[in-house]
């Protein structure tokens, strides 16, 4: 909680084993808050979020909080604080103006600070980028303020610490912005002193009993009427007026007339694989009871079940059988119509509606091939186990031999998600190995046979002997939100990136998450053994990064390995997080 501040008027914030310590006036957070809920409540789904520049003082150790100016934003990208490329540019110049303000003057720019109406309260990326352009001296702040529609707002302070570094996964320390009671804000009405009435003197050596009736009176209309001093404070300017109601009208605008926003359905060929892509915290995603992936492939129509989880990981791979795949995404939304997309994969060059296995077999006759038997028409679909991961791969068909024509069945299927094929498996069409004809066999050279026997026949170079490594590391980057789902299968990912693959084979894994730093790679484990931190230097398995190891519980269960590679599951890795921000992961790997 805040501690009272030395100064009158003002609270403060600190943190243990920090020197810095932020001073702050309660009328000025309380603005703050309202500008905030205002915000929340402006439009439905979260309202639009708002921000402004902290003006104040600092001293060597202290920031003191003293004004406030908010930023005008339009939200040209969605109800987020996100300015745009033109109000960015125009920023430095503003900030200059405000500052020459003469009700700022004295005060300078110690910060900023921004509402998040749909995440905690944590320094995004977004966020760091605009901290460190507009913000960057060492002594300045950001103020991340969450507001709720029942519960008090939250807000939490975030500094630069010795080296540069800053903690941007949470604040040090949060704290309750509560409203102020109404006796403790400015009053804005003025404040009029009027000076007691004061009686006329009668004139000399008249008493006034002595006068006639209604000379008194008649001698106070002659006297000057009291003097009447009027004090006003401070009036309040009328630009946050202004500026709240320019707001309003951005945000009711956009809210109104901005374009839908879809799923942002997309699809991309890897390696004979499709994945399936879309907007995993799309609105309609956010809200869904669940979910499925149609398509139409090779004219089998296939139904892909998916659940909320599988939807806001945001992507599938799917194994085509031809180079035209129709496919269908649709999201079911409680009490309402069903939102969907459709895309379609084409790819240039092959044929469409043509299976792997008859685009690899030689075309010898051009006599219809024979019906399918009748225990290839009858086979079931695949259903995963239930100890399957369901955010994997939907697997291709059965492919028929190459003198067999495929099945005509144009019904649909409903399966659900199983292991990729993996690139280890076995093509379609064998290829015979040809092996050397052994050494006895071959024909001798009747030159070096008449050799002198003396000379005698070098023994053949021994072949090198290659080894699998028995462990590595590997270092993914992306963005997993809470409850998110990563598929990790050779070198590809279902999000983010990776600098080395996972090998095909049963592995032991454990995952660190970490964040980046001034020093390098920062990871948090739940191992004892590093309560002591240990460093390595920087080489290929950290992407060169300097990498320390930590012993932090709570931040170390920011991730958690839900499957592990094996042959069951096509060798994947399952992995979910539970942060609602993580970037950095690394996989430390061996075989068991």
């Amino acid at each position: 909680m805040a501690e009272t501040a030395a100064a009158p008027n003002f609270e403060a914030w600190t943190v243990p084993g920090h020197s810095l310590r932020i001073e702050y006036s309660p009328i000025v957070l309380d603005e703050i808050r309202r500008a905030a809920v205002d915000g929340y409540h402006r439009v439905p789904h979260g309202g639009v979020e708002t921000g402004g520049i902290l003006f104040g003082t600092r001293g060597k150790n202290t920031i003191r909080i003293s004004a406030w100016h908010p930023l005008v934003c339009n939200y040209t990208k969605g109800p987020s604080f996100l300015l745009s490329e033109a109000e960015e540019a125009a920023l430095p110049a503003h900030l200059q103006e405000w500052s020459s303000a003469p009700e700022l003057a004295g005060l300078e720019p110690v910060g900023w600070y921004r509402a998040h109406n749909r995440s905690e309260i944590l320094l995004a990326d977004v966020d760091l980028a605009f901290f460190n352009r507009f913000f960057p001296e060492p002594w300045q702040v950001a103020l991340i303020v969450r507001p709720a529609a029942f519960a008090p707002t939250r807000a939490g302070f975030f500094f630069r610490e010795s080296g540069g570094a800053i903690r941007t996964q949470s604040s040090y320390h949060e704290f309750l912005v509560t409203p102020l009671p109404a006796t403790a804000l400015p009053d804005t009405q003025p404040v009029v002193e009027v000076a007691p009435p004061v009686s006329p003197p009668a004139p000399a050596g008249i008493a006034p009993a002595a006068l006639p009736d209604g000379s008194l009176d008649r001698l106070q209309k002659e006297v000057p009427k009291p003097f009447v001093r009027v004090k006003r404070k401070p009036r309040r300017r009328r630009w946050p007026l202004i500026a709240a109601a320019l707001v309003v009208a951005a945000a009711l605008g956009f809210w109104l007339f901005r374009p839908a926003r879809g799923l942002s359905l997309s699809v991309r060929d890897d390696g004979g694989q499709l994945r399936v892509a879309w907007d995993g915290s799309a609105s309609a995603v956010a809200h869904a009871i669940g979910g499925s992936l149609e398509i139409l492939d090779r004219g089998i129509r296939t139904e892909v079940k998916l659940t909320p989880a599988d939807l806001r990981s945001g992507s599938v791979l799917y194994a085509r059988e031809s180079g035209d795949v129709e496919l269908r995404l649709l999201i079911y939304l409680p009490g309402g119509a069903p939102v969907s997309e459709t895309a379609r994969f084409v790819k240039p060059g092959e044929p469409p509606a043509t299976s792997a296995v008859q685009a690899a077999a030689p075309a010898v006759d051009t006599a219809p091939p024979p019906a399918p038997s009748p225990a290839q028409r009858a086979e079931p679909p695949v259903v995963a186990k239930p100890s399957e991961p369901k955010t994997v791969v939907v697997p291709a068909a059965p492919k028929s031999s190459p003198s067999e024509a495929p099945p005509a069945d144009t019904g649909r299927r409903v399966v659900a998600f199983k292991a990729p094929v993996t690139s280890t498996s076995q093509p379609s069409t064998p290829i015979p190995a040809i092996a050397p004809p052994p050494i006895e066999d071959q024909p001798m050279n009747t030159q070096i046979s008449s050799l002198p026997a003396m000379l005698g026949s070098a023994p053949p170079a021994p072949r090198p002997v290659r080894t699998a490594p028995e462990s590595g590391k590997i270092v993914w980057t992306g963005k997993l939100p809470k409850d998110g789902r990563l598929v990790i299968q050779g070198g590809h990912a279902s999000s983010g990136t990776l600098n080395a693959p996972l090998p095909a084979r049963p592995l032991l894994v454990r995952a660190y998450p970490g964040e980046l730093n001034s020093n390098g790679m920062m990871l948090f484990s739940q191992e004892p053994k590093f309560a002591q931190p240990l460093t390595e230097a920087p080489a290929a398995e950290n992407g060169w990064n300097r990498t320390t190891y930590t012993l932090d519980a709570k931040r170390a269960s920011a991730i958690r390995v839900v499957q592990l590679p094996g042959a069951g599951n096509g060798y994947q890795l399952v992995l979910e997080g539970n942060s609602p921000k993580l970037s950095i992961v690394v996989l430390e790997w061996r075989t068991p």
